[in-house]
């Protein structure tokens, strides 16, 4: 069993983007690397592959959503020799580890100014150096968005950005605060123990990072995400689901009598029981973070 990293995981993600380029990139790279991952990243592109290809989608524009070191993309590389990709990452470093993992491969591919992510011409896969969100990369291209494993993690300087897109939204602003004050009936059922404003910010701004996703997507465009888990969102606690599809834009019911705008339904969620999530104990210390797996959440725009 790998041993968890010895820098504090707080202070490290605490300093923004940044992270990616020094300590925490090179333990998220010896993570990515290893079977469980592997296993995982494989199960996923093969997830997508036949949701594409149940769409009859012939020929798909992906987007691999924070791609790092760029595992999900070879796999979609493989399993996908009739798409067309882009790797979008903040970190330089892991976008050369991908470029290098790819052409290893034999797999086309360029590191592309933003304004060319999603040209018809050009390398079969292309490997964009941004931060993320980025609302100014071209709207309505991709058939699919896959955020494998989300952890963005924006530095003080960014929060203007979040402000401009959707994280000062008045709605769901008082969405946002309910579903952080309340806790569960069942104390045993509360899976955080953070604080209300620690809460409100999390989830307002996970709901930026969707509306960034949902901007890239054709009408109707699927959203893959993959989130570390316990059991299928479905066993998980009315709170929890709740909580869950408001950070995804996709919460259909109102809160209190309270409505927060909505871009996504959930269409399906699969769970699979891996070792990935010891990626969660690395980083919280808590046995209970031990076992599980994940789950992969299909969700399409409105």
């Amino acid at each position: 069993m790998k041993k968890p990293p010895k820098f504090d995981f707080n202070r490290a993600l605490a300093r923004g983007h940044v992270c990616y380029d020094a300590g925490v990139g090179q333990w998220w790279e010896s993570q990515a690397a290893d079977g469980a991952h592997r296993s995982a990243y494989r199960a996923i592109a093969e997830y997508i592959r036949d949701k594409m290809r149940a769409a009859k989608i012939k020929s798909p524009l992906i987007v691999d959503y924070a791609c790092g070191g760029g595992f999900v993309l070879l796999q979609l590389a493989k399993l996908l020799p009739e798409a067309r990709l882009v790797g979008l990452d903040g970190s330089k470093k892991l976008l050369a580890l991908a470029q290098s993992r790819l052409e290893a491969q034999g797999v086309s591919c360029a590191a592309l100014p933003a304004d060319e992510a999603f040209a018809t011409q050009g390398p079969r896969v292309r490997l964009i150096q941004t931060l993320l969100p980025n609302f100014k990369l071209p709207k309505g291209k991709a058939d699919a968005v896959a955020f494998v494993f989300p952890n963005i993690a924006p530095g003080p300087k960014d929060q203007p950005i979040y402000d401009r897109n959707g994280y000062l939204n008045r709605v769901d602003v008082a969405v946002a605060k309910m579903l952080a004050r309340f806790r569960e009936m069942d104390p045993e059922d509360e899976v955080t123990k953070d604080d209300p404003d620690t809460l409100f910010d999390g989830y307002m701004t996970e709901r930026v990072l969707a509306r960034n996703i949902y901007g890239m997507l054709k009408p109707r465009g699927q959203w893959i995400k993959v989130d570390y888990a316990n059991a299928l969102r479905s066993e998980l606690s009315q709170l929890s689901q709740q909580r869950c599809l408001f950070c995804e834009c996709a919460l259909e019911a109102a809160i209190k009598e309270t409505r927060s705008e909505q871009l996504f339904a959930m269409r399906d969620n699969v769970f699979r029981r891996s070792k990935v999530i010891m990626d969660v104990y690395h980083q919280t210390k808590d046995e209970s973070d031990k076992s599980g797996g994940y789950f992969i959440t299909l969700l399409e725009g409105l």
